[in-house]
């Protein structure tokens, strides 16, 4: 059957990237022919792009000037480039795009649409959900895995379009309990499954390139990990070991108007040059997940980071979220946490350092996560009939 995935595929953030390249490759491993829809969040493709694609004169010449200096987004450039390679070869795009469904062609190319996963039905922050609610879209039938909301309510407004999105599929499936019960409210029964990247875990071809070293790898969403920079060039220097630093913001905040802040940062990279910390901001989709293989610990914020590190047997410490942004999103994990056992949540990376220097560990529950695998993946199955 050809199958149309429909989710946030088309921007910088790994997790979302890999948790379509996840599913694609559980529904290839089925037996099945699937391509991406090409969907942007806008007629830019900013949140792949970041604005390269559209660039005037004048803003390519202050690019060229801050990146002669040092202190220009060389990297996120080299990112951009990087993680639409990685799009192009592992995602099998639709030659079409679209930003409305509108704009795509009423014959589609599929024989059905699997919609998710991420947090493809978040209301507020990144636009509204009905795109992927179908509101508008041809007559192909669907269904969802793994859907996400991200937040524990549906507000008022968008209640009446959750009712008729939520009636278009033929199954519902959704990746945490609070959005199950959320479904459920409306009137519609969803089924808990697990995070597309936790699909590839019984994938022989995924799980055999595991070669661990002693590394330690960071992923950071929010906050900023100039403060923790001396604590990672310590456990660093204490443990004999490398650390990667990967961050999801803004690479520098460095501006040319600010002499100190140039200083600041040239000290910064001096510093780090003369450690084994690296700062890993040009990384692909792909270097990104290699860097999970090899790693003996992990400290993140990342919802997705976590799923890896389960994936690669990966020692982990997720940061409680300080923001009320972050917060809205903690369930999942907070789900997840009920089947590991050790101190996963910790309060600051300098908590995360210390547990992992006491030599304290988190490992999850092995047979509750393959059972959770393995109805996920016939739950899918049983959909697509």
């Amino acid at each position: 059957m050809k199958i149309g995935i429909l989710t946030f595929h088309s921007q910088l953030n790994y997790g979302g990237v890999l948790q379509c390249w996840a599913l694609k490759l559980a529904l290839e491993h089925m037996g099945h022919d699937v391509m991406v829809m090409d969907r942007w969040l806008d007629e830019n493709n900013s949140i792949l792009e970041r604005g390269f694609n559209v660039m005037t004169l004048a803003a390519c010449l202050k690019f060229v000037l801050k990146c002669c200096a040092g202190v220009g987004d060389i990297a996120l450039l080299r990112r951009v480039q990087k993680t639409k390679a990685f799009i192009k070869e592992n995602l099998s795009l639709t030659r079409y795009h679209f930003v409305e469904w509108a704009e795509a062609p009423c014959d589609l190319g599929v024989d059905m649409l699997v919609v998710g996963s991420d947090q493809i039905w978040h209301c507020g922050d990144w636009g509204d959900p009905r795109v992927y609610l179908l509101d508008g879209a041809p007559n192909v039938p669907a269904i969802t895995y793994a859907a996400s909301i991200g937040a524990v309510e549906i507000p008022k407004s968008f209640e009446n379009c959750f009712k008729r999105g939520l009636k278009r599929f033929k199954a519902l499936s959704c990746r945490e309990n609070e959005a199950v019960a959320l479904c459920s409210e409306l009137g519609y029964k969803a089924t808990h499954v697990v995070d597309p990247t936790l699909l590839l875990y019984g994938l022989r071809r995924v799980r055999e390139e595991i070669a661990k070293s002693n590394k330690l790898v960071c992923y950071f969403l929010s906050g900023d990990f100039k403060n923790n920079v001396d604590g990672l060039m310590r456990f660093a220097k204490t443990n004999k070991c490398s650390v990667d630093i990967f961050t999801d913001y803004s690479v520098y905040g460095v501006s040319l108007k600010r002499p100190i802040s140039v200083l600041k940062f040239w000290w910064l990279r001096i510093l780090l040059r003369l450690s084994n910390v690296r700062l890993r901001f040009d990384a692909g989709p792909g270097e990104f997940m290699d860097a999970f293989r090899e790693a003996r610990w992990v400290i993140s914020d990342s919802f997705h980071a976590l799923m890896f590190s389960i994936l690669y047997s990966c020692d982990v410490r997720v940061l409680k979220p300080v923001s009320v942004h972050r917060r809205k999103m903690f369930g999942r994990i907070e789900e997840i946490s009920k089947h590991m056992d050790g101190p996963l949540i910790a309060e600051n990376v300098s908590k995360a350092l210390e547990s992992f220097s006491k030599g304290e560990q988190v490992i999850i529950d092995e047979y509750w996560l393959k059972e959770e695998i393995h109805r996920s993946q016939d739950w899918l199955e049983n959909a697509l009939k």
